[in-house]
Formats: C-alpha cells, sequence, structure tokens
C-alpha cells in the first residue's frame, strides 16, 4: 500500500533569520524524496524571523506569508501539497518553540496581540480559532526550560531531526508520561540536509484537519528518512 509521506516542522529563507532554501526550492527537493506534502512553519515574529519589527502589523503579517506562498505556487505546479503554518516561540525562554497549524494570515492580521501573548494564551487562542499547535524539540539543550502544556498542546515532536537522540528520547518520554500523540519532524532550513523526519499515512491529506485527526488517532505512523536513500529507519 501506498505512502504519503509529510513534513511539519520546516523553515524558509524568506522569512526565517536561519533559512537557507527557498520555498520552492524545499518543495522541489521534498517531492524528489517522495513526499506528498509539508507545512511550512518559519519563526514567528517573536523568535528569529527577518521580517522587520518596526513595519505596521498587517506588512509583517504579508512579508510572513512569503516563504509560504513561494512554496505554495510551486507546489501547485507540480501537484505538491503546501500548507501555511508557523513557529511561535516562548517570550521567556528562547528554546520552547511551537509549530502552529491550521490558522492563516488572515487569522493572524485581526490578532496583533498574539506577539506578545504568553504560550498557554497562545495555545487557547489557537484552539479557540479552530488550529493546531505541538511542541518541537521540548529538551533543546543548552538553555531549555521544558514548559509543560501536556493537557494543550496536540502532539510533541519526539524525534527532531536536527536533535541529537538523547534529546529526542526525553521528548519520546515526555509524550509517553502524558499519553501524548507524536509526530517526527526534520526542523529543515537547508534542501542539502540528509536526515528528515516525517509522519506518513495511507491516505493523501487534503486539510490539516483531517492531518490532525488522523495524527490524534494514532492513524499516522513516524519516520527518519536519510535521502537521497529513501529508506525509513
Amino acid at each position: 500500500m501506498k505512502k504519503y509521506l509529510y513534513e511539519l516542522h520546516l523553515h524558509t529563507v524568506q522569512v526565517s533569520k536561519c533559512g537557507v532554501s527557498t520555498g520552492a526550492e524545499h518543495v522541489r527537493r521534498y517531492a524528489e524524496l517522495g513526499f506528498a506534502g509539508f507545512v511550512v512553519t518559519d519563526h514567528f515574529f517573536n523568535g528569529n524571523c527577518a521580517v522587520p519589527k518596526e513595519l505596521p502589523w498587517e506588512e509583517r503579517v504579508r512579508l510572513f506569508a512569503k516563504g509560504y506562498e513561494d512554496a505554495k505556487q510551486e507546489g501547485d505546479k507540480i501537484g505538491f501539497q503546501v500548507w501555511f503554518g508557523f513557529e511561535f516561540q516562548c517570550k521567556d525562554n528562547g528554546w520552547n518553540h511551537f509549530p502552529t497549524y491550521g490558522i492563516s494570515p488572515e487569522q493572524m492580521i485581526a490578532h496583533p496581540e498574539i506577539e506578545t501573548m504568553r504560550v498557554d494564551e497562545f495555545v487557547n487562542w489557537v484552539h479557540s480559532e479552530g488550529g493546531y499547535v505541538t511542541q518541537a524539540h521540548p529538551f533543546r539543550l543548552p538553555g531549555s526550560n521544558l514548559i509543560i502544556l501536556a493537557k494543550n498542546v496536540d502532539a510533541v515532536e519526539i524525534v527532531n531531526a536536527n536533535r541529537p537522540d538523547e534529546e529526542n528520547d526525553l521528548a519520546a518520554g515526555y509524550a509517553k508520561l502524558f499519553g501524548l500523540p507524536t509526530v517526527y519532524g526534520s526542523d529543515c532550513h537547508n534542501i542539502k540536509q540528509i536526515r528528515r523526519g516525517a509522519i506518513s499515512s495511507d491516505v493523501k491529506f487534503e486539510t490539516i484537519d483531517q492531518m490532525f485527526a488522523a495524527i490524534k488517532a494514532g492513524e499516522t505512523e513516524n519516520g527518519i528518512l536519510m535521502a537521497p536513500e529513501l529508506e525509513v529507519q
């Protein structure tokens, strides 16, 4: 049976200061690797974001969507699914990151207060707007100060392809302790990255709602791929 692979953690050079590759470049590379789609999760304004802070709020949001739009345009050409997302960062500790899904730029424009929200406030807001939040690399070192949101987040990233095994093992234990759904992610900034994390499904997802319903129901699988071999390990 065919497996559909999806990336949930990815950054573009258009928006994330740490990004190396464009949205369109990511699309072409992920398509080569056999993925069906990805979510662009560039760093939000309270993180490592390249959008100038002095601009008006709506203009900032429009610029923030540029990496996604570049990817979406390329994805539409080749039949590759692209969704908009972003990675919220805890203002009290910069190591705590929360990839966010199912929120549109228009919803962000209508709520400029989200930039200064506490994490718990933000997660509650996302859910009130019909979106989803995962907790990325919760034991990232140095400097990790784990924020317990176990009853609120929709899933935990238990393998981040850019983090060492010991940190990922701690994340897996955290998710197991609280009975949380799990995902893998690449935290990809560069199309040359070799190790990729993915979720897979027997069905092709058409919406983020469909994807997270499957994640929460335990209907997705997690795997590591080593490009270009494409073997789930």
